[in-house]
């Protein structure tokens, strides 16, 4: 199960809409030099993986304002390339996106200026061509999180909103969201599991279930349970009557 946590950097209120984000990485995000492990990037392996929008070659010129992506290998530190085969492997257990990139020897770890989305416990790991690390990197690399949003997809995931006002879209498994201070939008698509939201506001939050078209409202000891078909979203703390007066889009 993996957690994503959203992160209002610049504490404007505006918040993270994680989709908008990442469709904004796709378009935008160019990669500028081919990247740096952490420990020695000489030797090609390390407990993280880094790329920025800028061509510099060294960590410590990256400007603060240039995007870029983080990877880590978690507790087990074994990321990997072979210069041979072109192949990336080991242990895949975060990203973070965000600004500029600096390193910390006595860590081992790279860390941003600024992190917008951070996605822990991923749990990939791979060997050989074509594994799971080396996929998911490479897509990233190539300015894509099709391979990322794929994998987010195939799990439950834990979805923690920012201190502004964000849009939390669901996931294809179980998901949980804590939208956190601000004016949250919670999305779902129509395929969306069994989904928990554990801090709704029905005076500052809203709901989109308009890809469900319709839907039944019961209540539980756990809270409102919102159902259409397979899919069904429990709203912890709320009653069916409170949710009379959310803002539901259907």
């Amino acid at each position: 199960m993996a957690t994503i946590t959203l992160t209002d950097a610049n504490s404007d209120g505006v918040g993270v809409d994680l989709l908008a984000y990442l469709d904004d990485f796709n378009s935008n995000f160019t990669r500028g030099y081919f990247g740096f492990f952490s420990d020695n990037g000489a030797d090609l392996s390390g407990n993280e993986f880094s790329f920025t929008e800028s061509s510099t070659v060294t960590v410590g010129d990256i400007p603060s304002t240039a995007d870029s992506v983080a990877i880590g290998s978690g507790t087990a530190g074994d990321f990997s390339y072979d210069f041979l085969t072109h192949t990336l492997a080991g242990t895949l257990d975060s990203v973070r996106f965000g600004q500029g990139l600096s390193y910390d020897a006595a860590s081992d770890s790279f860390s941003q200026s600024a992190t917008d989305i951070a996605i822990t416990g991923l749990g990939l790991s791979g060997s050989g061509t074509g594994n799971a690390v080396h996929t998911l990197i490479y897509d990233l690399m190539g300015g894509s999180s099709t391979v990322l949003l794929a994998t987010l997809n195939a799990q439950s995931n834990t979805i923690i909103g920012s201190s502004g006002a964000d849009t939390i879209y669901s996931f294809d498994g179980n998901d949980t969201f804590t939208g956190g201070a601000g004016s949250d939008f919670f999305v779902f698509d129509g395929t969306d599991g069994a989904d928990t939201i554990t801090d709704f506001s029905v005076t500052e939050d809203g709901i989109d279930v308009t890809a469900w078209g319709s839907y039944s409202i019961t209540d539980t000891a756990a809270g409102a349970v919102l159902s259409y078909g397979s899919n069904s979203i429990t709203v912890l703390g709320v009653t069916a009557a409170d949710m009379s007066t959310a803002a539901i889009f259907v």
